[in-house]
């Protein structure tokens, strides 16, 4: 009779929970994930994202707001230039009115794609476009739409990246802007801007919001180790 070698198991076990806990689950949310179809929802949180929707006050400082209610594209339900979005009504950066989106991600979390239409925002000046700050390294960002008016710059020595979405674009064409490095916003938090100094009612229209969560290697292991050290002790 051939006896299993109980003291290898552990080892085998732990090359495939190595090899297989590279594989991060992908969470996906609609608007109404995020707000409940309420307009009163001033921040959304499931334990690895929280978002807090915020707009500038008249001394140019960020403060909490409410989400809008619509159940296709987030925004912030308030006085600006479209309830079903993120915008900015005028020209100038960083003043009143101008509103914002944070995303506080866990230890395990980080920021996979957002998705969009109806949408615009570009411009020559540095805060020009949608501005996603907050960033560990470069994100890598991918657009579903090949276009070359429609890209991204990353800026190393502030962490953040700029999308370039320029105005001929604005249609109800859903596009996904991917963030192919995980790593750079694991764990981070991320604030998102909409500005544009050549164009008046710049805004994104968010449809959907998908992060990553990798699996805590400590917590794997324990539970595949577990298994040959119950059978050890039984025999």
């Amino acid at each position: 009779m051939i006896r299993p070698n109980w003291f290898l198991l552990p080892a085998a076990l732990c090359c495939a929970f190595v090899a297989s806990s590279s594989h991060a689950a992908i969470i996906s949310l609609t608007p109404t994930d995020i707000h409940n179809d309420d307009t009163t929802t001033s921040l959304f949180s499931d334990g690895d994202l929280t978002l807090t929707p915020l707009r500038r006050d008249a001394m140019g400082v960020f403060q909490v707001d409410t989400f809008n209610g619509n159940a296709t594209r987030l925004g912030i339900d308030d006085n600006g230039t479209n309830n079903n979005a993120f915008n900015d009504g005028d020209q100038i950066v960083g003043n009143e009115g101008e509103e914002g989106l944070e995303f506080i991600f866990s230890a395990i979390a980080g920021l996979e794609s957002i998705s969009y239409d109806f949408s615009r925002a570009d411009g020559p000046g540095p805060d020009d476009g949608v501005v996603i700050s907050g960033f560990l390294a470069d994100p890598e960002v991918t657009f579903s739409l090949s276009n070359p008016t429609l890209f991204a710059v990353y800026d190393a020595m502030a962490g953040s990246v700029r999308l370039n979405i320029p105005g001929p674009l604005f249609s109800g064409t859903v596009v996904e802007v991917g963030f192919t490095n995980l790593q750079a916003s694991l764990g981070q938090t991320l604030l998102l801007t909409v500005n544009d100094t050549t164009q008046a009612g710049a805004q994104l229209a968010i449809r959907g919001i998908a992060y990553e969560v990798v699996p805590e290697p400590a917590t794997g292991l324990l539970m595949l180790l577990a298994a040959p050290l119950a059978l050890l002790r039984r025999k």
